[in-house]
């Protein structure tokens, strides 16, 4: 998939889906294997195309708070360093504001929720489908919770630019979202007295939080990089360094990012040689160039060591955020895990 394409939601919904539809039928204490299936079977089904509906219409923020650009636009900052348009223009309902985007979600999700009940209902007849109807929009009231931790999580894809850290680290909260709300159902849904499978549901809990362990993990890696940056702009006060820095920050340079010779090229006529490690950061667009002096005796040409671009305190707070909430799913599920086996 392209960095720069929005996080699909089907996977996530679609996983939502399966653990409500399964505890669903263990709250209404089905003991006959073809409705239970039928529930935990139709569900998820309709939750996938519930998160295909919802892909295109959540997220497209960018860091600057503009809208992400739709296909033959231009980048708004005229730097093409990672700026990659989406297509399409997503974030329909997002760009009407979170009142407006949480309402619409909560609409599709009813929507959903009749649909499935309907769809169940069907080997009822007619008076099943109207039956189903009313508890599918009953029982779609629990997946708006789980659904609203990932549909926010999905909201911060786009803020900072494609394939940047804090852009990287996004997406994975998308997922370490659907792991966290799916865990915690699942362990909540062990004790409960018409469970089918406790066992089962603990250990697929365990493995959802194992996952948010993991993204945590790369989070907090992608953050000590970050960390280990100067505060300040390396080179400063270096003619060299300077004069890079202003190209890029003026958009001369924005090849670079796409490793063509142009980044070269204008890093030669400033005065340096080669791009070197190129980094963005995702949120600002602060450039810092970091260059290495030539140790021979004889004059040459100062090397580009690395080129970063982006505010390294926004990028630090926004993996620090994402940290947390992972931390706080870990703490809630460390709490839930020690009740469950009481």
């Amino acid at each position: 998939m392209s960095p720069d394409a929005p996080v699909s939601l089907v996977l996530p919904c679609g996983a939502i889906g399966l653990v409500g539809g399964w505890l669903t039928a263990d709250v209404l204490e089905m003991d006959e294997l073809v409705p239970r299936f039928l529930l935990a079977g139709v569900t998820p089904i309709v939750a996938a195309l519930l998160g295909h509906y919802l892909t295109p219409r959540i997220g497209g923020v960018r860091g600057d708070g503009a809208m992400a650009l739709g296909a033959g636009e231009a980048p708004v900052d005229g730097a093409p360093w990672v700026d990659a348009p989406w297509v399409g223009a997503p974030g329909k309902w997002t760009r009407r504001g979170p009142f407006m985007a949480g309402m619409l979600a909560l609409w599709a999700i009813v929507v959903a929720g009749v649909v499935n009940g309907m769809t169940i209902g069907l080997v009822a007849g007619p008076a099943g489908m109207i039956v189903g109807a009313a508890f599918g929009a009953v029982f779609a009231l629990p997946f708006v919770p789980a659904l609203a931790v990932v549909l926010s999580a999905a909201n911060r894809v786009g803020r900072a630019r494609a394939g940047s850290t804090v852009a990287l680290s996004d997406r994975r909260a998308v997922w370490a979202a659907t792991a966290a709300v799916t865990a915690v159902a699942l362990q909540l849904g062990s004790g409960l007295p018409g469970a089918a499978a406790p066992d089962l549901e603990r250990l697929v809990a365990a493995m959802g939080f194992a996952v948010v362990a993991g993204l945590c993990m790369v989070d907090a890696v992608a953050m000590a990089r970050v960390l280990k940056l100067p505060r300040e702009r390396s080179g400063a006060g270096d003619e060299v360094a300077e004069r890079i820095a202003a190209e890029i920050e003026a958009g001369a340079t924005g090849a670079m990012a796409a490793g063509e010779d142009g980044g070269a090229a204008s890093a030669a006529r400033a005065g340096g040689k080669g791009t070197g490690e190129r980094i963005d950061l995702g949120l600002g667009d602060e450039v810092q160039v970091e260059v290495v002096r030539p140790t021979h005796a004889y004059r040459g040409a100062e090397q580009i060591a690395r080129v970063v671009r982006g505010d390294r305190e926004r990028a630090v707070a926004a993996l620090r955020a994402g940290l947390m909430r992972g931390a706080a799913a870990l703490a809630i599920g460390a709490a839930l895990w020690g009740e469950v086996w009481r």
